[in-house]
């Protein structure tokens, strides 16, 4: 798709919506119109985030890693909305997430191989320093992985200079304990992820990226630092009998279906994604490589009709296939299979030791 072929807002126009759009009591004439000027900016991420994604993908063949998944979003509205108001001072136009790309590997050394890859690599993307290294330092809620930010760089569409990418590379733990974290937000109509929900799910979340983090040999989450790994394990029995989070991902796990006309769509498509939590059905809408802007107004659309509906959450997302898809979101299949086995087999071998 040409840039030419879409509406470009201007940067000014962009932080004018992001101002109206953190403003509370907004008339709806005016929501309506920042709305259209954050999803005309939305759609200008295509091109930068195909082209990181490739690069990215490039790095991945010419390290040998295997079994990588790379995965990209283009970042929901409500989200972005609520990070605007999260942070007043924020501006719309350099939030870093807007296009977001996710690499999952193996283990902790491809993080960094594939980190240091992308960094001191030649080419005219440049990352943005310091990256943020939440393996060495896990976040006060337990979420580690590594976030890297790049600017984008065109000769062609000066538009598009300097877009801001974001590049989280994590490994197969760190992403069932991400996801996991989403997962049970949509469970318990609680936002985890940005802080929001019953203390004890989010210090069971803690306790389970200590674990994760003793398997790959990491710095555990600071409050956990002075627990023995029994201890730590102690902890987490006593949270999972009292919380029941097992029972409550596995049950909703069961009844979950993905429904769509076409299962196995061709590679370096789109999918929008369509979970309804409450019919406990997972759709999808798949598009091809050059109809992102049909994608994007979709996207738009859906969000849209669905804003009032706390049981849909929708989000526009692109990998390699769908069962890449399924591995990079598992949260909108709501299969958490991986992180609850990773658990228990942890735990059985620290209290074997």
């Amino acid at each position: 798709m040409a840039v030419d072929s879409i509406k470009v807002p201007a940067k000014k126009a962009v932080r004018r919506a992001g101002e109206k759009l953190r403003t509370p009591g907004l008339p709806d004439s005016e929501t309506t119109d920042a709305l259209q000027v954050l999803s005309d900016w939305r759609a200008l991420y295509y091109r930068p985030i195909n082209t990181i994604q490739a690069l990215i993908r490039k790095k991945i063949d010419a390290l040998n890693i295997k079994s990588a998944i790379v995965a990209q979003r283009l970042k929901r509205t409500p989200s972005i909305v609520a990070k605007l108001k999260r942070y007043p001072s924020m501006q719309l136009d350099r939030m870093q997430d807007i296009g977001g790309i996710r690499a999952v590997v193996n283990n902790v050394d491809e993080v960094f191989k594939l980190h240091q890859s992308l960094v001191r690599g030649r080419h005219k993307h440049s990352p943005v320093i310091p990256e943020k290294n939440y393996i060495a330092n896990p976040k006060a809620d337990g979420y580690r992985g590594i976030h890297q930010v790049f600017k984008y760089s065109t000769s062609q569409h000066e538009e598009l200079e300097g877009m801001l990418i974001e590049v989280q590379i994590r490994t197969k733990l760190q992403h069932y304990w991400a996801t996991a974290v989403e997962t049970l937000g949509v469970i318990e109509k609680s936002s985890f992820k940005t802080g929001i929900g019953d203390e004890k799910f989010k210090q069971f979340f803690r306790v389970c990226s200590a674990l994760f983090s003793i398997r790959e040999k990491q710095p555990i989450i600071e409050c956990l630092r002075e627990k023995s790994p029994k201890e730590i394990v102690q902890e987490f029995l006593q949270l999972e009998e009292e919380l029941g989070v097992f029972d409550k991902l596995a049950a909703f796990t069961s009844v979950v279906r993905a429904t769509s006309g076409v299962e196995n769509k061709k590679s370096n498509g789109y999918y929008l994604l369509i979970l309804d939590t409450d019919k406990k059905i997972t759709s999808f809408i798949p598009f091809a490589s050059d109809q992102p802007q049909l994608a994007e107004q979709m996207y738009m659309l859906m969000e849209s009709k669905e804003k009032n509906n706390p049981n849909i959450d929708v989000v526009l997302a692109a990998a390699g296939d769908m069962k890449d898809l399924r591995t990079a979101y598992p949260n909108y299949f709501v299969d958490t299979k991986a992180f609850i086995t990773n658990l228990k087999t942890i735990c059985s071998e620290i209290l074997a030791s």
